[in-house]
């Protein structure tokens, strides 16, 4: 068996881009011959030179930095050269019938071109469904100028009409252009032979817009920590937060919070809230994007970790990765942390974008004897969730093997009917 998988970036940006390079590594670890094809770079320093990993990294610009603009709204819906480069790849050194591709994030610097290829030439493609992108032109049934999430149909005409893109209008246009080759020239939804989902929750968003003929796989993101011991949150008077720092997230909610209740708080990660933050809370924290050994440091002297996006997630691991030091989260009732957070056990659920509901939590969780419980549940449910991810490669493999086998049946079966035609 051979793996190659796709990812826009060829370093950790976010979610999807830790899951794909995570998947590289251990499964050149495991001894697949394994190709991380890539989009843009730098080369995430933890997977360079790599027994049994290949890396493809085609250094272009995500259309979002890209300072020819005309390059980024021709490539982001159809990229020529990683169709190319893809496509000499894959016929100068893989067999179709030993080979799986693995898409986790092709819209922001690849494109659905590479998909399209792989399918003409007989090859087997696995979609990771990170985002809501196969479904919803903007990725994520959320309406960028009102805040809140889009419950329209998917490339409705009701879906077409609203100015939904943080954006202009043109912006939404260009998105239902690039969603309209995916799924009327590529046809991905019908195309791909296996989706993975990455919750129950994103799943059941998801399903109304996925073939009913199709494998599906929910498969929840493992958690990637070699600190595991618990600390002692009673002890910390910190609350932190980590992620981007952007409209959706809502992270200004949890600086205003913060400042009414004259508790510390840490917001780890960057973005364009983070001048609106520092002016309605001088005193909170900024750090910027860190690594994670930086981030150790800060996640020892939290009280709580708070969640505070608008939008649905597909899973939000953050809070999973806070449960391996004990740490309870508070998060949104709209948000797909709740597959995993069962409120007043392991964590506390506030009602979304609600100041009032979110000030209650945090209060909540400054009582010395609630934050115990909390955190001692949220440990042990850290624990037997990090035994279901030793089995994230093995359950990965076993899916490959899968596709392959059913690989090998079709082919022998059209050897069967042309040698009886």
């Amino acid at each position: 068996m051979r793996v190659i998988i796709l990812n826009d970036f060829a370093y950790v940006n976010g979610g999807a881009s830790q899951i794909a390079i995570y998947t590289a590594k251990k499964m050149a670890e495991e001894g697949i011959d394994t190709c991380l094809f890539t989009g843009a770079g730098p080369i995430d320093k933890d997977i360079k030179n790599k027994k049994n990993l290949k890396i493809i990294c085609l250094n272009q610009y995500d259309i979002l930095t890209d300072p020819n603009r005309l390059r980024a709204i021709i490539q982001g819906i159809w990229n020529y050269k990683a169709k190319k480069v893809f496509k000499d790849l894959l016929l100068s050194e893989y067999d179709k019938n030993d080979t799986v591709i693995h898409v986790h994030t092709c819209q922001k610097v690849l494109s659905s071109s590479c998909i399209k290829i792989a399918k003409k030439l007989g090859y087997k493609v696995i979609y990771h469904m990170h985002d809501y992108g196969i479904a919803c032109p903007n990725l994520g049934f959320y309406n960028y100028k009102k805040r809140c999430i889009c419950e329209k149909k998917a490339m409705s005409i009701a879906c077409l009409k609203e100015n939904c893109d943080s954006r202009k209008y043109f912006h939404k246009l260009w998105r239902v252009c690039r969603h309209y080759v995916q799924e009327n020239i590529v046809s991905m939804s019908k195309n791909i032979d296996c989706f993975i989902a990455v919750s129950d929750f994103s799943l059941n968003i998801l399903k109304e817009y996925l073939p009913t003929n199709k494998k599906i796989k929910v498969l929840p993101n493992p958690i990637d920590i070699k600190y595991n011991k618990k600390i002692d949150v009673v002890k910390n008077k910190k609350i932190i937060y980590i992620g981007r720092l952007s409209p959706e997230k809502n992270p200004v909610l949890l600086a205003k919070c913060a400042k009414d209740l004259k508790i510390s708080v840490i917001f780890i990660g960057d973005g364009i809230c983070k001048k609106e933050i520092k002016k309605i809370n001088p005193n909170a924290e900024v750090t910027g994007w860190i690594s994670k050994n930086e981030m150790e440091k800060y996640l020892i002297e939290a009280r709580a970790l708070v969640m505070t996006s608008l939008w649905y997630e597909t899973q939000g691991l953050v809070a999973l990765e806070a449960a391996a030091y004990g740490i309870p989260v508070i998060a949104p009732n709209t948000c797909a942390i709740t597959d995993f957070i069962e409120d007043n056990k392991n964590g506390l659920i506030f009602k979304s974008n609600n100041e009032f509901s979110l000030r209650n939590k945090i209060v909540e969780i400054l009582d010395n004897k609630r934050a115990q419980k909390l955190s001692n549940n949220s440990y042990n449910y850290y624990l037997k969730y990090s035994e279901i991810s030793k089995c994230y490669i093995a359950n990965l493999l076993e899916l490959y093997s899968s596709i392959i086998v059913k690989n090998h049946m079709e082919k022998d079966l059209y050897d069967v009917n042309k040698c009886n035609n």
